[in-house]
């Protein structure tokens, strides 16, 4: 048995104000980014993930990456040591998290550091590790544009979806025509600003969803003229109609 005091496993747990922002940074160990109460936009390598409380963001080490919060968030976060016996081997996107991995999350939390010097703390690390590698990756995620006054509009766009000011105004804010920052959209990411922007509507959909406001709320919020013409849009993108996608992914969510 090992007498080694080296931990394997850190935790971090912290409550932020709504719009808390953490600059991009990166570390030296792999993470696990979850936000138990609220939602998290993770930006990294040009992609932002807008993340409610069915999943969490795997970052490996070394990636750089932002956090930005949305509503008052409670943060937790579990480091793994990258040493190349014990590294877990995930790309940086969303996963779903399952029941059982959010009380792993909120068990290694409360323990602050897991060493590998017991019996209980070997278990709990190999389950932990094992866990973690049969996640299944969430694949909506959002692609934002290197050319900056597209990110300008792109930001403005993911933090105020339901917005109704016409998007030339907006285009003409971050210092560019519509149409230019049209043809940008499709050089850069390979598809129309208006697509884009659907995409980021349907992922603050999700994130609607997983809160308390009704289907009508959420259309609302999300600057549709109808319920109807939300669900419309909701089940043409996913298949399946905005309750019925809250019922099999938030029904036994905290």
């Amino acid at each position: 048995m090992s007498n080694t005091r080296h931990p394997q496993i850190r935790s971090f747990s912290a409550r932020f104000s709504p719009g808390h922002a953490i600059e991009s940074h990166s570390h030296s160990w792999s993470q696990l980014v979850y936000a138990r109460e609220g939602v998290i936009a993770v930006e990294s390598e040009n992609v932002c993930w807008i993340v409610p409380t069915s999943r969490a963001i795997w970052v490996p080490a070394g990636q750089s990456h932002s956090i930005k919060m949305y509503g008052r968030v409670f943060l937790q976060t579990v480091y793994f040591e990258s040493r190349p016996e014990s590294a877990i081997d995930l790309p940086c996107a969303a996963y779903e998290i399952p029941p059982l991995m959010r009380e792993l999350i909120s068990f290694v939390c409360q323990k602050g550091i897991v060493h590998s010097d017991t019996d209980e703390h070997r278990s709990l690390i190999a389950f932990l590790t094992c866990q973690v590698r049969k996640l299944e990756p969430f694949g909506l995620r959002v692609p934002m544009p290197s050319d900056q006054r597209a990110k300008r509009l792109a930001l403005l766009l993911i933090d105020t979806p339901g917005t109704d000011r016409p998007l030339a105004d907006l285009c003409e804010e971050c210092g560019t025509s519509l149409r230019t920052m049209q043809r940008v959209f499709s050089q850069e990411l390979g598809m129309p600003l208006s697509r884009w922007r659907n995409q980021v509507i349907m992922v603050h959909a999700i994130q609607l969803l997983a809160s308390d406001r009704t289907i009508t709320q959420v259309s609302l919020e999300l600057g549709f003229e109808s319920v109807s013409a939300f669900i419309f849009s909701f089940r043409k993108y996913f298949g399946v109609s905005p309750g019925q996608y809250r019922s099999s992914h938030f029904a036994d969510a905290d």
